[in-house]
């Protein structure tokens, strides 16, 4: 118990990651439970690996969202107030988070930013943390066209861009720009996949 509240209470990525992973967990579960009692009532056929990747689906949204939409490092305080029954510290007020609108490539042109470990951290975090968007959506949602596949790599970094501010975060350019590549690549992935899957298939 004292490893697992050692890693949800990490002040870094690492114990943000872990610290939703709790709330991921329970949400799927739920969903499981849901789904089961519609297909008993429904009669619907069930197809294994559709339910799987919806499930895992469910668990990548909600997990995101517990990241990206609410305060900075919440689940930290509420693990830490559950264990010690005081808070450990104060969450940003709402309507505080500050607003980035340069990226940092030109910030570093410029020479106002060293491009440090910290930050390439950052940069590609920010990418990866949505490269499971790009895989699953067009798998999960098999008539999804390119096209609108584009306008959700930039709607969906663009939405939780607007909405951070509002929960004391800060809206970042970089953000935006790299939750896309993190989208984009995951579709190619899946695009590319598909292609040798069907070019196999064709031998």
């Amino acid at each position: 118990m004292d490893f697992f509240y050692r890693l949800v209470t990490m002040d870094s990525v690492v114990g943000e990651f872990f610290g939703v992973v709790p709330i991921t967990i329970l949400a799927g579960l739920v969903y499981v439970i849901v789904r089961w009692a519609w297909v008993r009532k429904s009669g619907e056929v069930v197809n294994v690996g559709k339910e799987a990747l919806r499930l895992v689906f469910v668990c990548y949204v909600v997990g995101l969202v517990n990241l990206v939409l609410v305060p900075q490092n919440m689940w930290r305080y509420a693990w830490f107030y559950l264990k010690n029954g005081y808070k450990g510290g104060e969450l940003a007020p709402l309507f505080s988070g500050g607003f980035n609108f340069v990226p940092s490539l030109v910030r570093v042109m410029r020479g106002e930013l060293q491009l440090g470990s910290w930050v390439k951290v950052m940069l590609v975090g920010n990418a990866v943390m949505l490269v499971p968007m790009g895989v699953l959506l067009p798998l999960v949602m098999k008539k999804l066209q390119p096209r609108h596949m584009l306008c959700l790599a930039l709607l969906i970094p663009l939405a939780i861009e607007v909405l951070q501010p509002i929960i004391g975060r800060s809206f970042d350019i970089d953000d935006i720009i790299m939750n896309f590549a993190g989208v984009a690549l995951g579709y190619c992935v899946v695009v590319i996949v598909k292609a040798l899957g069907r070019l196999i298939l064709r031998k």
